[in-house]
């Protein structure tokens, strides 16, 4: 028997999340800013409580439709429990990465204790945090993080060491404590 099947999607009239912000940030106000903030820590707290990380959060893979956030890209992401195995191949999202995840990715060629895999899971946890912090600071920007510079290992490397962008003049101080706190 000979099957076919369909893959139905939605449209997201928005685009990602990067071109909605290149279309509309002169438009946007903080209600705004704030909205699309707290769906996007809402949905990465749902797959967090949901045994699931997403590992690969930029703009490039959050959809915009009708002024509401969908997470999209799914490709690396895993079940908690298997997320040990993941490679880094792509550095043109480098500044959305959790500089916990470089540490976790030297440390996948030995074999890891319950407890060691315990602490792995946890910093899985923080690097998608650390991706929302990011992904706050360019919907307070409207730019791409470190936009001048180079994608490539050293920025990687200046990240790991706590390289941040600085925040954005006019940010709300408690829109700001999000994305710039340790």
């Amino acid at each position: 028997l000979d099957k076919e099947y369909l893959l139905v999607k939605e449209y997201a009239e928005g685009g990602t999340l990067r071109n909605y912000l290149e279309a509309k940030f002169l438009s946007l106000n903080w209600e705004d800013k704030y909205g699309l903030a707290f769906q996007l820590s809402s949905a990465i707290n749902c797959l967090h409580e949901n045994g699931m990380v997403h590992l690969d959060l930029h703009s490039n893979n959050i959809l915009v439709h009708q002024n509401s956030i969908k997470l999209a890209d799914f490709g690396l992401s895993r079940r908690i429990r298997d997320a040990g195995q993941i490679s880094l191949n792509k550095f043109d999202t480098m500044p959305y990465i959790g500089p916990e995840v470089f540490g976790i990715i030297r440390e996948n060629s030995r074999y890891l204790n319950t407890s060691e895999e315990d602490k792995q899971i946890e910093k899985l946890k923080k690097s998608d945090i650390y991706s929302i912090g990011v992904l706050f600071w360019e919907l307070s920007s409207g730019k791409k993080p470190f936009a001048d510079i180079t994608y490539d290992l050293s920025l990687a490397e200046r990240i790991a060491q706590g390289s941040r962008e600085k925040i954005v003049e006019g940010t709300p101080e408690g829109y700001s404590v999000l994305y710039s706190s340790k």
